[in-house]
Order: C-alpha cells, then structure tokens, then sequence
C-alpha cells in the first residue's frame, strides 16, 4: 500500500493546542480558556484517523481493524501506563488515604479508557476539587479511545455504502456533525431529561450538571472529531495565492488564541461556542501553511513540542497537581516558570528513551508481538485494577501515618467517609432538620443559602433542634444568592433555576408568617457569580465585589424582607472564616502521611475583604430592628486571625466550609442569641 506523505506541520498545531491547555493549568490569566487546546486536539484526531481509514480503503477497498487498534495501543497505552506508575508513587509518597484511595479508583478507570465517566459522577471539571486529581486529565484520552472504538466502523459502513460517491459520506458524516451540535446546543437551552441526568450525576443536581455532561461526553463532542473527518475527507486545499492563504492561516490561528484569551470556566454556552476554536483549527487543517508563516510552522520548537505534545499533555498535570497538593497557594511567575521547564525535560525524556522504545516494532526495545503486546496490555490493566483492591483494603495505607494522625482517624472515621462525615452538612437533604414535624406546626427558623447555610446542619441538629426543641427548615443549597431579581449566570441552566428557587423559597416562606428567616451564603464569592436587573438597561448585569455593590447586595435584602413581611425577623449571617480559595480540604491535609505534616498551617488570616463585607452589613443594618446580622466569625478569630483547629478539634474540612466539629462550635457559640431572638418573636 503506498505510504501516506507526512504534514508536518500539524505538528506546530499541535503544539499550539498542548501549550494552551499547559499555561491554562499554570494559571496564567492571559489563557483563561487555554483548556480549548483539548478541542484543537479532538479536531485533529478527527483529521488524522479519517485520513489514515480512508487511504487505506481507496487503496485496498477494506480497513484492517487489528492493524489499525494494535497502532492505537502501541501508541497511547505505553505512556499513559508509565504516567499511571508515576502517579502511583507520588500519590503513595504524599497523599492522605482517602485521597490515595480515590487516585488508585481513578488510576483503574484510566487504564481500561472510562475515566471521563468516572470524573462525570464526583465533580465539576472547574471545581477547586479537581485541582488535586491527578488523572482527571485522561477525561479527554477516554473520549479519544471511546471514539476509535465507534468511529473506524462507521467510517467502513458509510464508504461501503457511498463507495463511488464520496459526496455521500461527507453528507453523513455532515448529518451527524449536525445532530451532535443540534444535541449539544439545545441542552445548554433547555436542559436534559432528569432521567439522563441522574443516571451519570450521583447528585442529581441536573441544573449544574449540563456542562459537566456537554464536557465529559463523547456524543457532545462528536461535531469537533467530525470537524477533522470531513475536512480529511475534502482534502488540502491547494492554493497558488500566498497572501490569501496567510489570510485563512491567520483566520485560524486567531480563532484558536483568541478564543483561549476570551473563554473562561464561566462563559454561558461554552459547548456549543467550542465550534469556533474547532473551526480556527479545521482552517489550519484544510488550507496549507503560507511561506509567510515558516516561522510558526516550520519553528524547531514547536516542531518539537508537537512531536512530544501527548507525554507533555499526560505528565504536565500530574506535575501541577503533585506541587500544588504540597504547597497550596496560587502559583508565582517563578514557579510557574519552573513547572514549565521541569514538564518539557520530564517528557522529552520519556518520548526518547521510554516512548519511542516501544511504539514502533523496528526500535531496539519494543514489543515485536502483538500477541505480546496484548498480553502485556491485560497484565497492565489487571494489574492496575489489583493495587486499586489493595490499596481500598488497607485503607489507604495507614500505616504511612503518625501516631497522632490515627488518633485523629479514629475519631473522625475511616479514610473512605472522611467528607461525609466531617463536612458540617454531612447527611444533609433539602427539607426538615431532624424529624418533619406534625402537620400544621409552623418552623421556627427557614433558612436559606448556598452550601454555606447548609455547613450549619449538623450544629443546628445538635443544638437547636435536639436541645431547644426548634423546628428547622433548610432549603435546597444550590450555590446562588437567594435573593429577587439575582440570578447566577456564569454556566448553562443556572439563571433559570435561581429564579425557580428564589420564587418556591418566596412562596414557601410566605406559606409561614411566623418563621424566622435566616440567609447564610458564601458571599463574596457569589456576589463574583451572580448578576441584578438593571432596570434602565432591561438586562441582568454583574455585580461590583466592593461597596458599590454590596449596597445592591444590602438593598436586595430589604426587598426581600418586605416581600416576606416587613414585620418577620430576618436574620443575615456573615462570611465564615476562609483561607485561600484553592486550598484544598483541610481535613486530607491532616492525614497526610508523617513527614509531610511540617506543611500544615493551624491558624489562617481571614479574608480581609470578607471582613470588610461583614462590617458593611453590620453597619448597614444596624438601625433595621428586624433584620439582624450575626457574624460567625466571632467564634474563630480575634483580629482576622481564625483558628482552623485546637488540639484535635479540626473547626474546617476545607477552606471555608464547617467540619461538623466546626458547624458545632458556632451553633454552640450562637445558640443563647438565636434562643433570645426566638423567643421575642
């Protein structure tokens, strides 16, 4: 069969796409939405493997299915399984058990190419919590493989049917490119069916759930792989005109920059606005490089980074996530230099000595046999799959931990239910706190909020209800302001369920005349989420984190105030105390193993701005006799200095949420003020 000629300069595209996504994880603010490098590469995957399948069958008239998959194995299995051993021993070396036992978990479900559904179910790709995952990247290789799966028998049944009629496959394949934009853009819209939802969200939580399904999903990202397909399909253009094709060069390489500058984790719409970049990278694909652009494509750099570009995408993460799980904190520019440099030795090394070696069968170390290979591949995964046994079994290892630290573990519980049993919620569902009362009796508090109401649970189990008899009614904690005409709008479903929310929380209160009503948010962090309604301008606009738009904030209560009675007592409580944002939960920093523990702070500066914050509500409601502000903090801190733990009492299970030890603390602290209140009302 005659041997395909090699474009080499897609290489340099994919080194622009690898180096997006890189100095996206780095943190670099200029590429807020570098993370769109992933969809270059899903374009390019596109390209080349209907390239390659559709030489083969012009050449040949067939497609070998076990050549083309034992190419597949040869080339992704050996570095994602040394990237797997790598991150074995870093997570055994540095992390808590529970955190050890969820990177063995993730560890199986990379290797047999199901992590993207594995990361669905625990939690947002954007979340603080995935900042310590270190395989979450492999989300975008199981779709990859999900696609080589289904995609090499479709292509094969397409140009069967269509044989002498190449317009008949591009038309298909066109169809389904359309259908899979059509899915993805009418979800963002609308939403999915519950019964979906839930079947992939544990949680259930199908408002947020949306772009974590266009995001994990293969079908919703069909149209970028197709995008490729069908430009394969169409072939290079050739073009005599140098400028106009540095014009469509150009074009593409601004669809794809720019887009990283302008995109971020909270742009509305971001899976189905993924098509642009898709289509700059299709421009770079369809029309050959202009002589004008030898710098960019024909750069020795770049050249090279493309060539090294997947063992840079898999170990660049693990390097972020192993330093930022020991040092916290957000990155400087020296240390984002140094990551940089340590990632490009780290995988130039692997790709030459370890990558190479084994991917083709003429190089001095590899596989010969694929009998060989496959058997190597079984023992990899069944392998994998007998440490994660394990490594669950011995509870994470604990035997890595100090004296102290098991001490710790026997009050808290095992490794396993660390978070649901330390969070200050744990065992929360919306409704009743304790036991629903008999109908007809009335709740003496509602409360309202995000999840920083909902840290109060366990407190207000133990003190209010169990104690002082009170009946309690916490509302769904979907993280928003619960306030009118506010809505949160930085992803897809969420401004319409705030204001489904906001309007249930109204009617339900209003269902209660008598109920003291008490909001509880994080927030300064919502107000950086949420939009108002400008009523001059007939549309939601941000709202400014300083004075200007705390008085929105401040206003927006009384509103709410009066449309629940301006007789009823509001009570407002202020910001908890909050280390860094990234920071990740508090209570896996504790159970590190032994020599790592010089690394955990006890005390932590409050948040000057959150202090400011609660000092504006305070003051601003000072003189409201029926709105009374509360500041938690009070419990914690002296001076903006808050004290995380005291002994083996451990007050946080994260930056700023509540262990249940915590959530006690303050209901304990504020129980005599809510009793006083109670019993005017």
């Amino acid at each position: 069969m005659k041997k395909m000629s090699y474009l080499s300069h897609i290489d340099s595209i994919r080194a622009v796409a690898v180096l997006l996504v890189v100095l996206y994880h780095l943190d670099l603010s200029l590429f807020q939405g570098g993370f769109i490098g992933v969809d270059v590469f899903f374009v390019i995957s596109g390209f080349l493997i209907t390239r390659l399948l559709n030489h083969e069958f012009v050449q040949t008239g067939k497609i070998n299915f076990k050549t083309f998959y034992v190419r597949r194995v040869r080339r992704l299995m050996p570095t994602l399984f040394l990237t797997i051993s790598l991150v074995f021993i870093l997570t055994f070396l540095a992390f808590s058990p529970s955190d050890f036992m969820n990177a063995t978990k993730s560890m199986f479900m990379s290797s047999v190419a199901l992590s993207n559904f594995h990361f669905l179910g625990l939690s947002d790709y954007f979340d603080i919590a995935s900042h310590f995952k270190p395989l979450l990247h492999t989300w975008s290789l199981g779709i990859e493989e999900q696609f080589y799966l289904l995609y090499p028998v479709t292509l094969l049944l397409l140009m069967k049917l269509f044989s002498k009629k190449k317009r008949g496959v591009i038309i298909s394949m066109s169809a389904i490119f359309a259908f899979s934009l059509f899915i993805t853009i009418y979800t963002s819209k609308c939403g999915v069916p519950s019964n979906f939802a839930n079947f992939f969200l544990p949680k259930g939580d199908i408002s947020s759930g949306v772009s974590s399904l266009q995001f994990y999903l293969l079908p919703f990202r069909m149209f970028e792989f197709l995008i490729g397909g069908i430009i394969a399909l169409v072939q290079v253009q050739k073009i005599k005109s140098e400028y106009f094709k540095l014009s469509l060069n150009l074009l593409g390489l601004t669809m794809i920059v720019a887009f990283a500058m302008i995109f971020n984790k909270n742009t509305p719409y971001l899976g189905s606005l993924n098509l642009f970049p898709c289509i700059g990278a299709g421009l770079l694909l369809l029309f050959p490089p202009s002589k004008h652009l030898k710098f960019i494509f024909n750069n020795k750099f770049l050249r090279y980074i493309g060539e090294i570009s997947y063992t840079l995408y898999l170990i660049h993460w693990v390097v972020i996530v192993f330093y930022r799980y020991l040092f916290d904190g957000e990155f400087n520019p020296m240390e984002q230099i140094a990551m940089f440099v340590v990632m490009i030795l780290l995988s130039s090394l692997i790709y030459k000595y370890y990558e190479n070696s084994l991917r083709y069968k003429t190089a001095k170390f590899s596989i010969k046999s694929n009998r060989s290979l496959l058997l190597m591949l079984i023992i990899a995964i069944l392998s994998v799959y007998i440490v994660k046994l394990k490594v669950n079994y011995a509870q994470g290892c604990l035997w890595r931990l100090s004296d102290e630290n098991l001490v710790l573990i026997e009050k808290i519980g095992v490794p396993k239910d660390y978070h649901k049993n330390n969070w200050g919620g744990a065992g929360y569902k919306v409704g009743w706190v304790g036991k629903q009362p008999k109908e007809g009796i009335e709740p003496d508090m509602i409360w309202l909020g995000d999840s920083h109401a909902a840290h109060y649970l366990y407190g207000l189990d133990s003190v209010m209800v169990k104690k002082n008899r009170q009946n309690i009614y916490i509302s769904n904690w979907f993280s928003t302001l619960k306030l009118p005409e506010i809505i949160r709008n930085d992803r897809d479903g969420y401004s319409e369920t705030s204001k489904k929310l906001f309007k249930e929380n109204l009617e339900f209160i209003n269902n209660h005349p008598s109920s003291i009503v008490i909001l509880s948010h994080s927030w300064v962090d919502q107000i950086a989420l949420c939009e108002t309604w400008d009523e001059f301008e007939k549309k939601y606009k941000k709202i400014k984190n300083d004075s200007t738009g705390w008085k929105i904030i401040a206003r927006k209560i009384g509103e709410f105030h009066n449309m629940s009675g301006s007789d009823r007592v509001f009570i407002i409580i202020g910001e908890t105390p909050s280390s860094n944002s990234s920071e990740l939960n508090y209570i896996e920093k504790l159970l590190r193993p032994k020599y790592l523990l010089g690394l955990v702070p006890t005390i932590s500066t409050f948040k000057h701005n959150r202090i400011l914050f609660n000092k504006f509500l305070k003051d601003y409601f000072q003189s409201n006799e029926n709105i009374i502000f509360i500041d938690p903090s009070d419990a914690f801190c002296k001076d903006g200095v808050c004290l995380r733990q005291k002994n083996n009492e451990i007050y946080f299970s994260d930056g700023g949420h509540l262990s249940k030890t915590g959530s006690l603390k303050v209901v304990k602290f504020l129980e005599n003020r809510f009793v006083e209140i109670l019993d005017k009302n």
